[in-house]
């Protein structure tokens, strides 16, 4: 972690510097809900959700800065992935042993004025048995001020492969004229499941799935099932319905840096855990 012969003062230093971090989020989200800047983050943020992919910022210390809807949502589940009392990303249970020292490695890349780390990939475990998290690390540019040296932070992008794919049917209809029974068998197929097990879901036969299928491959153009399924995950199916349809902010922590600590870990519960949950 680095010698510190003062450990007090150390403390001090890096909460002022997450001071500075969380006022400038404070400024371009609290203070200026109608400027610009304001409109392209929430965008950016639903823009992940859209895709079922987490986004959070922590800053050297592997505190949560900000996270959007699907990070929240993952992080809920407590299964892989938590936060301490604290509102520190840790894995949980010795799911990730190595994520505070890649967030730590990421966060202080972003004030070298080398070449930036490449970015990290780690896969999180999960108690439940479902397949792993995947995790990508990567430094986010320092923020400044006049006078006073730039923050550290991290982006942490999550891709959960348990979460459901599913393309909508007018939509399917609209891009390839599907019909509603080629539109279910393609979801299933999108899902990674066999043609046996879509009969056995859909309760048809055999040879009416192929005749489904035979049909699929004509109107998308392609000759195998893999891919049918590459361009139909590629074109469509990769979008969330479920997150378009929300109207709640995108953002659902958002830390402020005017508050007392105290404060500010109460918002943090209260946005991040609605149900009550905490470790």
């Amino acid at each position: 972690m680095g010698g510190c012969e003062d450990p007090k003062k150390c403390i001090e230093d890096l909460e002022r510097r997450e001071d500075v971090c969380l006022s400038k989020i404070r400024d371009l989200v609290d203070d200026h809900p109608d400027s610009h800047p304001f409109h392209l983050m929430m965008a950016g943020f639903d823009a992940f959700d859209l895709l079922n992919l987490g986004l959070a910022v922590t800053d050297a210390s592997g505190r949560l800065l900000l996270a959007n809807r699907t990070t929240e949502r993952i992080l809920e589940m407590r299964d892989g992935l938590q936060l301490t009392p604290r509102g520190v990303l840790q894995g949980s249970v010795l799911s990730c042993p190595g994520l505070m020292d890649a967030l730590e490695q990421a966060a202080n890349a972003s004030l070298s004025e080398e070449s930036k780390t490449n970015d990290l990939a780690l896969a999180v475990q999960r108690p439940s048995g479902r397949r792993p998290l995947t995790l990508f690390v990567r430094s986010a540019e320092g923020l400044s001020e006049d006078g006073s040296p730039p923050t550290t932070a991290a982006l942490v992008f999550i891709l959960d492969p348990e979460l459901p794919v599913e393309a909508d049917a007018g939509e399917l209809g609209q891009l390839y004229g599907f019909t509603v029974a080629e539109t279910r068998l393609a979801n299933l197929l999108m899902q990674g499941k066999s043609l046996e097990d879509c009969c056995a879901e859909l309760g048809i036969r055999r040879p009416t799935a192929c005749s489904h299928l035979r049909q699929l491959f004509k109107k998308t153009h392609v000759q195998r099932q893999s891919q049918l399924v590459s361009l139909l995950l590629k074109s469509i199916g990769l979008m969330s319905r479920k997150a378009a349809a929300r109207k709640a902010p995108a953002a659902a922590v958002l830390l402020s840096s005017s508050r007392t600590k105290a404060q500010r870990d109460a918002r943090f519960s209260r946005s991040l855990h609605s149900s009550g949950r905490r470790q």
